[in-house]
């Protein structure tokens, strides 16, 4: 008796049809214009598809990784090794537009990445719900810096010990500054090690760090307060985190941070700018191209509502 064979698999066939933002009548025509040496003029021959001025807006502004979706209609390589994929950056965004229907939102913290010469200074309040507001500001005149936080401080009324400055950057000097006045407030260095503190009595925010808590061990305080945002942005949580889609520059910066363990499970994060000039080490001036002030501002905020003071700061009064 012949051996029975096992019928072979059934394939199917597939087609893979890509329509990228060029594709669009619209942009194809100013496309054409350029290629001729012309200024492309806007005119939409066909409604309802992508236009020339949205197109060049969304080039402009949007993140490699949205750009290699949305536009391009690439599968982005790695998506699973971002430390914020495309879609959490996404659901964020509907969430804030969910929280603009909410009557009343509590700040609880503010967060302050202090600029230096020409850089600016990026504010963020928050709540658990998601960002209230960023501010960032060019602050050539450093000493406006303080000023500027007591009245957006005081704006959201949150209280100075809610207030937390990156302490790199003269944010140390500010915070000193301020405490000297009497506004406890508080600082954060994004190279020191990871030692823990209580956290705030926000039962919701700390059950969602605490879920994945046991699991990662953090290489420094930077990757310890990426991290925890990032499973606050994790759509799977009960509760989702807004981000406002007009802070672009903000999930620009966001977008390209990948998530890398090291052999020991330790999560560890680009460093901000090369440790020596040989460097071969990627940086996070070489992800987005400047330094992530509007992140940094983010995390810090949020690294603050989540941990409360785990002792005195001296000049406080």
């Amino acid at each position: 008796m012949a051996p029975k064979t096992k019928p072979l698999p059934q394939r199917y066939l597939r087609k893979v049809i890509r329509i990228r933002g060029e594709d669009s009548p619209n942009v194809d025509r100013a496309l054409e214009q350029i290629a001729r040496g012309r200024k492309p003029d806007g005119k939409r021959v066909m409604e309802g598809v992508l236009s020339w001025e949205e197109y060049k807006k969304r080039r402009a502004t949007w993140d490699k990784v949205r750009q290699c979706i949305g536009l391009d209609a690439q599968f982005w390589k790695g998506a699973e090794e971002l430390l914020f994929p495309p879609d959490w950056l996404n659901h964020a965004e509907e969430v804030a537009r969910e929280n603009r229907g909410m009557r009343k939102r509590e700040a609880k913290a503010l967060g302050c990445d202090p600029g230096e010469g020409g850089a600016d200074t990026v504010w963020t309040v928050v709540d658990e719900n998601g960002i209230i507001v960023q501010i960032a500001k060019l602050t050539a005149d450093t000493n406006v810096i303080t000023g500027d936080t007591k009245a957006i401080g005081r704006a959201h009324n949150i209280p100075p010990e809610m207030w937390m400055f990156d302490s790199g950057g003269g944010g140390q000097q500010h915070a000193d500054r301020l405490r000297a006045e009497g506004y406890p407030v508080r600082t954060v260095g994004f190279g020191e090690a990871v030692i823990a503190t209580p956290r705030r009595g926000l039962a919701t925010l700390q059950e969602r760090i605490e879920q994945r808590e046991d699991r990662v061990v953090y290489f420094n305080r930077r990757a310890q307060m990426y991290g925890e945002f990032s499973t606050l942005l994790d759509p799977s949580n009960d509760r989702g985190f807004g981000i406002p889609a007009e802070y672009d520059e903000l999930r620009r910066q966001l977008a390209p941070i990948p998530r890398k363990y090291d052999g020991e499970g330790t999560l560890r994060l680009p460093p901000k700018r090369k440790r020596h000039p040989n460097s071969t080490e990627v940086t996070f001036m070489d992800l987005i191209g400047r330094s992530p002030d509007h992140a940094d501002s983010l995390v810090v905020a949020v690294h603050c509502m989540l941990h409360q003071r785990s002792r005195p700061v001296a000049g406080a009064a």
